[in-house]
């Protein structure tokens, strides 16, 4: 294998991808993935070195897209396309170094004539791939202003049609380098033309819109252009696929045009003729074009007054001087607007285009007194082409307050629409999924069993109703997304059992489907040869290794090592996670330690741990003060005895605490390294004990 290859297979380049999946600044991209993030974060040491092993050996295969279409103000869509995790990350993975190989050469026009997917070479914050938008955007404007003031007024406005779509997977290859980086290439082809499309028949151009890497190839395509324009002399600016020309005079910016233009279609672009044009600007304003920008002081009117914000997001509408950021900036901070929400309202079937937009708006009223059939009375009673912009409506009206009646009426229309032949209409079926969800009963189980896509499945798992989690519905469901080849469903699955504390669910599954991931049994806990219990305690408390779990558990071990795994795991991500796991796994260990003293130290009344009536005595009542557990091994229970009544009075426990009355809080950082130091001392005692007892 090529030395690329190795390196984009290594764990640690696997480990910066995941985290640089995890920092991804397209927030909308990564929501659709948030609880399956959190979930594979759960084993992610685990999984990310069997995605090693198996980019190694050469087993992994890139899987079938999901791609939606969301609509553009001109009534066409752009496409977003959403991969599987595995394929993320290995997605990220190849960036990375491609990244790293192209370094020297971007360096020599970012923030000079580029000023977009700026990559981040701070060495403390690496874990984001590139700098703020925001920074490289305020350059670009800067940059043209100074053409500007240096009298270079005439300007030609250059775009690009379907850039994305059009780019060439083997011009990119060979950028790459094919004769030298042929494994890593191959594998680079392979991945991009299954990612171009859903369909059977794959592409061979295109680039999967949504992902982080897909921006950096885009401008890596670019680059050959961007350095030759620079070379040349050419006075222009580039943000993504909005090129300028500048120039003193029109044939001075036409040259440049023209080198432009014979470049762009060597490469297979092509120049979008309806929007280029040639003007002498007679302002800066009219220098930069069609990229309004917010003044501060309408900024400080928006967020002050209701009134003017009105009038102002209102005539942003007019057609003359239709002001998009605007629109989407007053959608975004104005908080409450009455005469907002009725303008919206009223027009919000006429601009598919802004329905994520006016979502974020509408939030801000969700719970005002019927919103929900506002909302669907304007923009769900009629059948709406743009399916992606009907699917957000119906899941926004998902989270409003219906009367039982209405509640069933608009439950009926929802299955009608599924019933619909939408089979392939992802977006909508999101929204249709989640409405059905929050009708609080087991109809979404059935549907989720015949779903075919297992990345659907896996966005909504998490909004099925907790209470299903118990029924022989919910467990015939996970019978299905077990035996899927691909893990996210079951995945998902694992996740909301143990947020809710529901594993034993598991126990009615037979047998784990075929995973070639490891995905699943690594976030299930599987113990390994070594006493997997020992080694994780040992590496989170920094105390002696010991290899005595085994013996003390007997029968017990896998469910306290799945326990302590998902502590441990969890242990960063979510403090009040860990401090839930943690407490269990003590109380697992703590029963078995004083089995074992009845049978190892007779003659000492140790306390009972199953009451009158064969239940099991309370965990906290086994180590009250001045019983004999507490009184011979009072370092053991004092660490665990504090962090037993801190988690009580955790929200995920009791919302007020039983004696104080008060409302009860999240563990913060701070208590977290205090009780960490807790433990050090009762896991180093308790390892001691064991030692002297097995």
């Amino acid at each position: 294998m090529d030395k690329l290859y190795k390196k984009m297979c290594s764990y640690e380049n696997l480990e910066l991808a995941w985290i640089r999946v995890k920092t991804s600044q397209n927030i909308g991209y990564k929501n659709y993935y948030r609880n399956l993030i959190l979930a594979y974060e759960l084993s992610v040491k685990e999984n990310l070195q069997r995605l090693s092993e198996r980019l190694n050996g050469g087993s992994f295969k890139p899987k079938e897209v999901l791609r939606f279409y969301l609509p553009k103000s001109s009534g066409l869509h752009r496409p977003i396309t959403l991969l599987h995790l595995d394929d993320l990350i290995v997605y990220q993975a190849m960036a990375n170094l491609i990244a790293d190989k192209f370094l020297k050469k971007r360096k020599e026009v970012e923030f000079n004539t580029i000023f977009s997917h700026i990559l981040n070479e701070n060495k403390q914050t690496q874990i984001f791939f590139f700098k703020k938008w925001q920074e490289g955007y305020r350059k670009f404007l800067q940059q043209i202003k100074n053409y500007y003031k240096d009298k270079n007024v005439w300007v030609a406005h250059f775009d690009l049609a379907a850039y994305y779509d059009t780019i060439d997977h083997y011009v990119l290859a060979n950028q790459i380098n094919r004769k030298v980086y042929k494994d890593f290439t191959d594998l680079f082809l392979t991945c991009l033309q299954e990612w171009s499309t859903h369909k059977q028949h794959k592409l061979t151009h295109g680039l999967p819109q949504g992902p982080n890497p897909s921006g950096l190839l885009a401008e890596i395509y670019l680059l050959p252009i961007d350095i030759k324009l620079t070379k040349t002399g050419v006075k222009f600016v580039r943000y993504v696929d909005d090129i300028k020309i500048y120039g003193k005079s029109r044939e001075e910016v036409l040259a440049g045009v023209i080198l432009l233009e014979n470049e762009c279609k060597e490469r297979g672009l092509i120049p979008q003729s309806k929007k280029f044009e040639v003007i002498k600007a007679e302002s800066l304003e009219a220098a930069i074009g069609k990229t309004p920008s917010m003044q501060s002081s309408e900024k400080k009117i928006i967020l002050s007054d209701p009134i003017e914000t009105y009038r102002m997001f209102k005539k942003a509408f007019d057609k003359n001087e239709f002001d998009i950021s605007k629109i989407k900036y007053i959608l975004k901070v104005s908080g409450k607007n009455r005469k907002i929400l009725d303008f919206i309202l009223k027009n919000i079937s006429h601009y598919p285009d802004l329905s994520d937009e006016f979502c974020q708006f509408l939030e801000n009223h969700i719970n005002d007194k019927d919103i929900g059939n506002r909302i669907y009375q304007s923009s769900l009673q009629q059948i709406s082409p743009y399916i992606y912009a009907e699917g957000k409506y119906w899941e926004l009206i998902a989270r409003c307050d219906f009367k039982k009646s209405e509640k069933v009426l608009l439950l009926n229309k929802a299955i009608e629409r599924l019933k619909d032949g939408s089979s392939y209409k992802y977006p909508l079926k999101l929204g249709l999924y989640k409405f059905i969800c929050s009708s609080n009963n087991s109809l979404i189980l059935e549907w989720l069993k015949r779903e075919n896509s297992a990345l659907i499945q896996a966005f909504i798992v998490p909004y099925i109703p907790i209470n299903n989690i118990t029924k022989e519905k919910y467990v015939d469901l996970m019978r299905v997304l077990f035996k899927r080849s691909d893990y996210e469903p079951a995945l998902a699955c694992i996740k909301e059992l143990i947020y809710n504390f529901k594993m034993s669910a598991l126990d009615e599954m037979s047998e784990l489907n075929k995973d070639d991931s490891g995905v699943i049994k690594n976030t299930l806990g599987m113990p390994e040869m070594i006493d997997s219990i020992g080694q994780i305690i040992k590496n989170r408390y920094e105390i002696a290794y010991c290899d005595k779990w085994i013996s003390l558990l007997g029968s017990e071990y896998n469910h306290a090592n799945e326990v302590i795994f998902l502590a441990d795991n969890a242990f960063n991500i979510d403090r009040n996670a860990w401090v839930n796991y943690t407490d269990s796994f003590n109380e697992i260990i703590i029963r078995k330690f004083i089995s074992l003293l009845e049978v190892k130290r007779l003659g000492i009344k140790w306390p009972k741990m199953i009451n009158r009536i064969g239940e099991n005595v309370d965990f906290g009542v086994l180590m009250v003060k001045n019983n004999q557990l507490f009184i011979n091994f009072p370092i053991i229970i004092d660490g665990f005895k504090f962090l037993h009544e801190r988690r009580s009075k955790t929200p995920s426990s009791h919302p007020y605490d039983k004696k104080t009355k008060k409302q009860t809080s999240i563990v913060t950082g701070k208590e977290q390294k205090e009780l960490q130091k807790k433990l050090v001392l009762s896991y180093d005692t308790l390892a001691n004990e064991l030692n002297k007892l097995l």
